[in-house]
């Protein structure tokens, strides 16, 4: 049998792929910009490609594979075969890619949400290694959320659990990629601090960024360190709604372990003061004051961990 398994994060923005060890290691890794509005039989091509050139590029043979883990944002089918659906990836519906992984290079594969995965990976190896429930957000072009419970992945009846990001915190709000309005994605994602950046700067606020023809929330959370105050107000806000979808997360599972992860959190305490300012001053104390609220340790990795981890998991391989 094979010591690796290739671990794949389709996200977004970025397609990343790392061959990671039975520990949990990652020994090599690529990514490539993700084309979002491609069409699915492209990015599935990108996606078969990747694997075989990760594998020639970790310098092992195929032989040493156990078998590919792949996290997907979205929905996933109840038996983890077929990608239904992606808010982010618009014409990314109905797709079996588990089948294509496993018919294409003849190993097992799973198919987790990438939220799932990547709270699995914090679990495993991460921030979560000492807990038994945590509940994880990946902050990036969306907003992501994964659940463990009693040490296990927890899906809901449908695979559709932990939509952390989906969760409404103002009915009225701004409409959403899932189609819905108000959601904590539209707030706390990437794209929605970027897009109340901008509202700032049209509102007439000074900003070093005023000039630029294009703004990222990576640049956002650089200003922000340097002292912008448009970029500083715009991070706390975003902190506030976060805290507030916290505490509702806090009321509903009282986890140990409240994991954040994404390009996001770039801005540190920046972005966690005013969550834990928030979820201190309005969550129940029995709720907040023992659940930890902490950034990941796997970083951008957690993802590509966690997906190796899930298959790891579904072999019983020291998982």
């Amino acid at each position: 049998m094979g010591n690796y398994v290739v671990g794949i994060d389709l996200g977004g923005t970025n397609l990343k792929a790392g061959v990671v060890d039975t520990d949990g290691k990652i020994i090599h890794r690529l990514s490539i910009k993700t084309n979002s509005n491609a069409d699915p039989q492209t990015i599935s091509n990108q996606i078969l490609e990747l694997v075989a050139e990760i594998i020639q590029g970790a310098h092992i043979e195929a032989s040493d594979i156990v078998g590919i883990g792949l996290g997907s944002p979205g929905l996933v089918d109840k038996k983890g075969e077929t990608i239904l659906f992606s808010p982010n990836l618009p014409r990314w519906r109905n797709i079996p890619i588990r089948r294509i992984m496993s018919e294409r290079f003849s190993k097992p594969c799973v198919l987790e949400n990438d939220a799932n995965a990547a709270a699995w990976g914090e679990k495993w190896v991460g921030a979560g290694r000492e807990v038994n429930s945590l509940v994880m957000l990946t902050l990036g072009t969306g907003v992501g959320g994964g659940i463990v419970l009693e040490n296990r992945l927890w899906r809901g009846a449908n695979n559709v659990a932990a939509e952390i990001g989906h969760m409404v915190i103002r009915m009225d709000g701004p409409l959403c990629n899932c189609g819905n309005r108000g959601c904590v994605e539209v707030y706390a994602s990437a794209t929605g601090m970027v897009r109340r950046f901008k509202e700032l700067l049209r509102s007439g606020a000074l900003s070093s960024l005023r000039d630029r023809d294009e703004i990222t929330a990576k640049m956002i959370n650089e200003a922000a360190i340097r002292g912008d105050k448009a970029s500083l107000d715009v991070i706390e806000e975003t902190g506030r709604y976060l805290g507030i979808a916290l505490i509702n997360v806090m009321h509903v599972l009282n986890p140990e372990m409240i994991v954040l992860a994404g390009g996001m959190i770039g801005s540190g305490e920046l972005l966690m003061n005013p969550i834990r300012q928030v979820t201190q001053q309005r969550a129940f104390e029995a709720s907040y004051k023992d659940t930890k609220i902490v950034f990941s340790q796997l970083g951008n990795d957690a993802g590509i961990i966690g997906a190796a981890g899930c298959l790891l998991k579904e072999l019983e391989i020291s998982v």
